[in-house]
């Protein structure tokens, strides 16, 4: 059991110091262009604890990733990377990721299961973990994307009521952006509305910034949204009665969502009612009936 603590004590400390190492120490390169570029002001920090802890190692098995061709899942990562928001991890160090995660995974269960069970895993059982592993930084980039695409559709409705608000007020569409922009609260929507409102500045169209908006998001939502207004945009037509639609649409759609979750609320809380608290309420009820029949005769020999 000593060797156990010191393993422990081991990996903890390592962890703490690669914490300390990602915190104190940043990458000055990525610091330094970040401040020439005004964003952040520093360094962006990776939204994964477990990755910011293993990134230096990662960075040492780039030059084997950068090797691996796979051009369609190159791409599909990049298009993933952007729709979740994050520019601060490359292609490379994702396939990094994934080939240190197979060889950790399976390495951490069977030192584990070795040292607290005396056993050994079975081939068939680290061939799992192998698998498992290499896949989890494709799950976790998944999950990041839906948390995003989840937090832009959470504040479409309201964001879209305000630039609607702002173009039949008498301000145009660029302007109604940055009013919205100027006076919304911070979200996955506004920064891509800002960073629509930059590719507008330094000289893309319209039409071009609303297509890279579309296909960074990558939601239907904002693919109609995008469609119409390109639409209107060509021919000429006023862009406040779109908007009014639209926004008549998202809050529409947002009521039909609620009630879609409330009716799936009611449909799983069934089976924590009939497993958990059904048994429970049963016991408190016809518990004591049950005993007083078992141990005193019932209740008509309690009364005699």
């Amino acid at each position: 059991m000593s060797e156990i603590v010191v393993y422990v004590i081991a990996g903890l400390m390592g962890a703490a110091t690669f914490i300390a190492v990602l915190y104190v120490f940043p990458d000055p390169s990525e610091a330094e262009v970040r401040a020439r570029l005004g964003v952040g002001g520093g360094v962006r920090r990776t939204p994964s604890l477990l990755l910011r802890m293993v990134r230096p190692l990662l960075r040492l098995l780039v030059p084997l990733t950068a090797r691996i061709p796979a051009p369609s899942y190159r791409e599909k990562i990049k298009r993933k990377f952007v729709t979740a928001g994050m520019d601060e991890l490359s292609v490379d160090e994702m396939l990094a990721y994934k080939i240190f995660m197979a060889v950790a995974v399976p390495a951490f269960f069977f030192f584990s299961a070795k040292s607290l069970l005396g056993k050994i895993i079975p081939w068939w059982g680290v061939l799992l973990l192998i698998a498992f592993g290499f896949f989890f930084p494709d799950q976790w980039l998944n999950g990041r994307v839906q948390m995003r695409q989840k937090e832009i559709l959470m504040a479409l409705p309201y964001v879209m009521d305000l630039l609607t608000l702002s173009v039949e007020a008498g301000l145009d569409f660029v302007a109604g952006i940055g009013k919205v922009v100027e006076k919304s609260t911070p979200s996955a929507l506004i920064d891509e509305f800002r960073l629509l409102l930059q590719e507008i500045q330094v000289g893309n169209t319209r039409q071009q910034a609303l297509r890279n908006l579309a296909f960074r998001v990558d939601m239907v939502e904002i693919n109609s949204f995008v469609s119409l207004l390109v639409q209107a945009d060509e021919l000429g037509a006023s862009i406040g009665p779109v908007l009014r639609a639209q926004s008549d649409l998202f809050r529409t759609q947002r009521f039909q969502r609620a009630e879609k979750a409330g009716a799936a609320a009611a449909q799983k809380i069934l089976f924590p009612l009939v497993l958990c608290i059904l048994p429970a309420v049963f016991i408190v009820i016809f518990g004591p009936i049950a005993l007083s029949f078992l141990y005193g005769g019932g209740f008509g020999a309690k009364a005699g």
